[in-house]
């Protein structure tokens, strides 16, 4: 009888054990990660946190905001956060690991596309055009109106293909491009680090940036609303996705 309990557990303990619940995020965006349970009554613990392990398990770089980590992922795959939390008797009261699944971020597929008017007064007037005389110059107008629609359907799809950042700041420190993102961050703003290298002065630049959008009058919006907050000048900058 004993036997049989041993075999029946043996079989039902790897049918508890489940695969951890992973968040879905986006790359290069930044997230923040914090106790639920103990963020309200954060300033009675210390919150001691291990840096953030990317899908190749190598440690992803970080910042600490009172009991928050900040960290963005780069790479598409399973990242993992460990945090111990202590009392103030140095007890730990809670060990918590917080998973993370980044993928690329979905961008907009379903813009309503306004109409050009220009090529809706072309093509009326090529319908409302009267009998031509021949049937060449028959051929030649539908072939010239097919042409028009051919490349109308061009210029639309290469304009799927261009995408537009909003760029806040940009300063050759780290240090001070990372204090500007937590200051947007903390403004509620989604706001990461992208690393530049400026051949004419050989130099490495941090730009501090939001968005990613296909909608070009949808970027200006944020735009103006960024330069409100931050009382900075910032600029639209193209990003040409194959």
């Amino acid at each position: 009888m004993q036997k049989l309990i041993y075999v029946i557990i043996i079989f039902l303990v790897p049918s508890c054990v489940s695969e951890p619940k992973h968040k879905a995020v986006a790359i290069n965006k930044t997230i923040k990660v914090y106790s639920q349970e103990y963020h309200n009554n954060a300033e009675d613990y210390t919150f001691k946190w291990e840096p953030p392990l990317n899908p190749n398990n190598e440690p992803v770089p970080f910042d600490l905001k009172n009991d928050m980590l900040i960290f963005t992922p780069t790479l598409k795959g399973n990242y993992k956060v460990h945090l111990s939390i202590t009392d103030i008797s140095d007890e730990v009261v809670k060990d918590e690991i917080f998973y993370y699944s980044a993928t690329a971020e979905t961008l907009e597929v379903s813009i309503a596309q306004p109409k050009n008017d220009h090529t809706s007064q072309e093509y009326n007037l090529t319908i409302d055009k009267p009998i031509v005389k021949s049937k060449s110059n028959s051929m030649k107008v539908k072939n010239k109106s097919r042409q028009k629609r051919l490349n109308s359907q061009h210029k639309i799809k290469a304009d799927h293909n261009i995408h537009y950042t909003i760029q806040v700041f940009a300063w050759p420190s780290l240090e001070q491009a990372r204090s500007d993102q937590l200051k947007l961050i903390e403004e509620g703003i989604d706001a990461y680090i992208q690393r530049y290298y400026k051949i004419d002065t050989d130099a490495i630049w941090y730009r501090v940036r939001v968005g990613n959008f296909t909608n070009k009058n949808k970027a200006s919006e944020i735009q103006k609303q960024l330069e409100k907050i931050t009382g900075n000048k910032s600029w639209l900058d193209i990003i040409h996705k194959e």
